[in-house]
């Protein structure tokens, strides 16, 4: 890997060092301890210098080399590349008091008229500031690592600090949850709301450990924790959503509930007062009744459907109603249930008085048709001559009126019977009137016929 080859560089050059500070430094010691011999000597120390100077040169290429170009080093290499970075500085701190220090014994021992001294001056000017702009480098490279390595050290930190609160906040929340189940709702949701509050700032805190570790490209077991930290809290807001959902779907079904249950009151109010007002029924005719059962049935069945509405939604919010919810929603139950009962016995009366009102119509229509055809065949005229074959056709007629009249006389008891029934459970008032007539049979004509 690209830090790994790095790391081994730095080592190689680490090592070299110390070589390369004895081989620019034995140049200078023999310069000293032979100084103001021959010119042959001169030549030969300005070649050691040289060579000396050479090889601290491509040292520096080596190591600025590797310093200069980008790598990606690993989270659990930063601690081993520091150390070997603090080592190296330290080299070239070492390097550079040397070379300085030469260089000033160089200045007053190697002679003035020297034809190469300049350039020497210039040669090791350079390699001075060669190594102060490397040991510039890397001091930065070094703070650069410790402050990387105090930033890790921090996550991590702060990551298990994080994973500590989310763990105690998981806790506390699923405790008041479990604790609010049975109470009223307000409180329930005063509790999910003050849940998802606190959890407000450990979502903000994930996020942000999230963007620190992927500027520090954190190592492996740190990003398996961090993920770990997001599914707990991730799962902790989904019991909370869960929760506030079924809270919701709960408050929902209440309203629901109440409004029925108060719309259920309205209409046992209103059939208590039909029930328990005047019974007597007044009609001027058959349709009148039909109208009137129709009515009846139409609010009574509507208020036993409204009965077995509410009832329903009652059983599915049973687990979080409270007593006095309970209380009330029986009692209510229990009139609805006494006034449908009245109105189906009721809704039976009205049925019977309209069947017996339509076969009393039926019968006094046939009985009426049977006396007009009797009445038709009446003789209008006295006989003019009264021989005795007249008296016997005259009697024989008769005589068969007689006998369909009293053939048809017991459909007569049945409707005067019928019509007395009747005549109980109605109150008669003629077409457009207003006034009750307690002894008439609205548009009907009843016809006597002498015996």
């Amino acid at each position: 890997m690209a830090g790994t080859g790095e790391n081994n560089s730095l080592t190689a050059a680490a090592e070299q060092s110390a070589s390369i500070l004895y081989f620019c430094s034995e140049p200078f010691l023999l310069l000293f301890a032979q100084a103001g011999r021959a010119e042959k000597e001169s030549l030969h120390l300005e070649q050691k210098l040289y060579d000396g100077v050479s090889a601290t040169s491509l040292w520096l290429d080596g190591v600025e080399e590797n310093m200069f170009v980008a790598t990606a080093l690993l989270p659990e290499e930063t601690e081993t590349y520091l150390y070997k970075q603090e080592f190296l500085a330290k080299e070239i701190k070492e390097i550079t008091e040397e070379m300085d220090k030469n260089k000033n014994l160089f200045s007053k021992t190697f002679p003035e008229n020297g034809d190469n001294r300049d350039v020497i001056e210039d040669t090791l000017d350079c390699l001075l500031r060669r190594l102060a702009l490397l040991e510039s480098v890397v001091d930065q490279r070094c703070r650069q690592m410790k402050e990387r390595l105090q930033q890790i050290v921090t996550f991590k930190s702060d990551l298990k600090l994080l994973f500590t609160s989310l763990s105690d906040n998981k806790y506390l929340i699923l405790q008041k949850l479990a604790e609010t189940v049975e109470r009223p709702e307000t409180e329930q949701v005063q509790v999910i709301l003050q849940a998802e509050e606190g959890l407000k700032e450990l979502d903000a805190g994930i996020n942000e450990l999230k963007k620190r570790g992927d500027k520090l490209q954190i190592d492996q077991p740190s990003v398996q924790e961090l993920s770990k930290l997001q599914d707990m809290y991730d799962e902790l807001m989904m019991i909370i959503g869960s929760r506030r959902s079924d809270l919701n779907q709960n408050l929902a079904l209440k309203g629901q509930y109440e409004q029925a249950l108060q719309d259920l009151a309205d209409l046992v109010e209103t059939g208590q007062e039909k029930m328990t007002g005047d019974q007597k029924i007044f009609v001027a005719s058959k349709e009148e009744v039909q109208l009137l059962l129709d009515k009846h049935k139409e609010y009574f069945q509507g208020l036993e459907s409204h009965t077995i509405l509410t009832e329903t939604l009652f059983r599915k919010m049973r687990s979080f109603a409270f007593l006095r919810e309970t209380q009330s929603h029986s009692e209510l139950m229990a009139r609805a249930s006494t006034i449908l009962k009245q109105a189906h016995k009721r809704g039976v009366e009205l049925e019977y008085v309209l069947e017996t009102w339509i076969s009393l119509d039926d019968n006094y229509q046939e009985l009426t048709r049977q006396l007009e055809s009797v009445e038709g065949n009446i003789p209008t005229v006295g006989l003019v001559e009264e021989t005795e074959d007249r008296l016997t056709d005259r009697i024989t007629l008769f005589q068969h009126l007689k006998s369909n009249l009293t053939e048809h006389q017991p459909k007569l008891y049945q409707v005067l019977d019928d019509g007395k029934r009747l005549l109980f459970s109605v109150i008669f008032k003629r077409s457009g009137s207003t006034k009750a007539e307690d002894s008439r049979y609205s548009s009907t004509a009843c016809r006597v016929v002498p015996d």
